[in-house]
């Protein structure tokens, strides 16, 4: 039975390696030996392939799509001409969640490959932290997503709550701090389309945020993917942490393990973007991302304009503004609403925390807190100084410190560090250099003088 199992899924994966040359151009075809070739000699030779593990991050953009139909029809090409072939290893990658429609057009592509039982292949996700396997339905487990939460939280009250900067660059240290996790499960070869002018100013990036936290160490010198992907998981871990911890963290030891290699595909780009019929064998409904910005196929791309118009909304003065609803009430059930919460929903956080992050009336010893309570909380002006009794320690009524923790998501002692909004000089430095590139790794513009923090410690 076994024996004939095997020749069935053998003639299957025959017709779809078929099906996927049928649909390539010559120029893909040709390419697609250069791929096979390069596995090879990666690997060590033929006899070595059935043991070689390659692992690439699938963005949700036409890009990684075709990339990885070439992969997989490298994968079944050696399959044909041996015995074995290389193990793949698929990591679905959409900050800072991937949604149902998202996760629905990955698995059409899956299918269109018959990857989904094919023991060689491996489809996994990212979800928070941690690596789970690939489902199109997302889980609810804000728990996943602690780290992160706290994270974002921290650095929108105490530097930038501009939606450039919350899902901006800080994202990177998020995708870091999953890969690390992922990279428990070693890896030999990491393969992308990321265009070289791209990886440089990735290295540029994390070199400057290693130098500006004060990192040293083997990280720095990017020996290897996953020693990039530890040391970037410290900065992200750090920043989310407490900021009397800050120093601590970042002294933590590096785990040494296998180097992980990268194999860049830039002389094939130009037959991965081409347009070509492979898209519809593949079903796939993504865009295809812009050739200088590939950064933004790991983004969820309803995320940031999500939360433009939850700002906007919440900025308009409260006498013509409809009200806002919260994530967990009922009712509203239009598109333009479920897409609204689903950003505080992945992280545990309803719509009045998302507003009160946008504004940050904690910082600068509250200074924008009187602004927030007449536009977002007429009710609470009363307690105005009660509030700010409870964010300098001093003795104040439960219910101040109550509706204090429920309104933000933070704990008190969080609050009051940010409303000192004293930051060790690292920290500040970090954090700062994070909220000055969006996503891109594209300079912002700057933000308003008022916005500036103080630090403590020597500069």
């Amino acid at each position: 039975m076994t024996a004939i199992h095997d020749q069935a899924m053998h003639y299957i994966y025959q017709q779809v390696l078929e099906r996927l040359l049928g649909h390539m151009s010559q120029a893909q075809r040709a390419s697609l030996q250069l791929l096979i070739q390069r596995l090879l000699v990666a690997a060590g030779g033929p006899e070595y392939i059935g043991t070689f593990r390659v692992l690439v991050l699938q963005g949700s953009d036409r890009r990684s799509t075709r990339l990885l139909a070439m992969l997989r029809a490298a994968q079944l090409s050696i399959a044909l001409r041996a015995p074995v072939t290389f193990q793949l290893r698929v990591l679905v990658v959409s900050l800072p969640a991937a949604g149902g429609a998202t996760l629905e057009g990955h698995e059409r592509s899956f299918n269109a490959l018959f990857m989904q039982d094919d023991p060689r292949v491996q489809l996994q996700m990212i979800e928070g932290r941690e690596v789970v396997p690939f489902s199109c339905r997302p889980s609810v487990a804000p728990e996943r997503w602690l780290l992160a939460r706290e994270a974002m939280l921290m650095f929108g009250h105490l530097v930038d709550a501009r939606p450039e900067a919350l899902l901006g660059s800080r994202l990177h240290l998020e995708l870091a701090d999953a890969l690390g996790a992922a990279l428990q499960a070693p890896a030999d070869l990491l393969i992308t389309g990321m265009p070289i002018r791209q990886r440089r100013r990735y290295l540029a990036w994390a070199r400057r945020s290693f130098r500006l936290a004060g990192l040293r160490g083997p990280h720095v010198l990017h020996q290897c993917l996953a020693a990039l992907a530890h040391g970037l998981s410290r900065l992200h871990g750090a920043a989310g942490g407490p900021l009397s911890a800050f120093a601590e963290q970042l002294a933590s030891v590096a785990e040494e393990g296998t180097p992980l290699r990268v194999m860049a595909m830039d002389d094939l780009l130009p037959q991965l973007l081409e347009a070509q019929q492979l898209d519809l064998m593949l079903g796939s409904c993504f865009e295809c991302a812009p050739d200088a910005w590939p950064l933004a196929a790991y983004v969820d791309p309803l995320a940031l304009a999500q939360l433009h118009e939850l700002r906007v909304r919440s900025l308009v003065p409260q006498a013509g503004r409809p009200a806002l609803r919260l994530a967990d009430q009922a009712g509203g059930n239009n598109q333009r609403d479920v897409h609204q919460v689903q950003l505080g929903k992945t992280y545990g956080m309803n719509q009045t925390q998302l507003v009160c992050l946008l504004f940050g009336p904690f910082a600068r010893q509250g200074k924008n807190l009187e602004r927030f309570l007449q536009s977002r909380h007429a009710d609470m002006l009363v307690a105005l100084p009660y509030l700010h009794r409870a964010l300098q320690g001093k003795p104040c009524p439960d219910a101040v410190k109550d509706w204090l923790v429920n309104t933000s998501g933070l704990t008190l002692g969080q609050l009051r560090a940010i409303y000192d909004g004293r930051l060790p000089l690292a920290a500040w430095r970090l954090l700062s250099n994070l909220a000055r590139r969006d996503v891109h790794l594209r300079l912002l513009p700057r933000r308003p003088p008022g916005r500036r923090r103080a630090f403590m410690g020597r500069p």
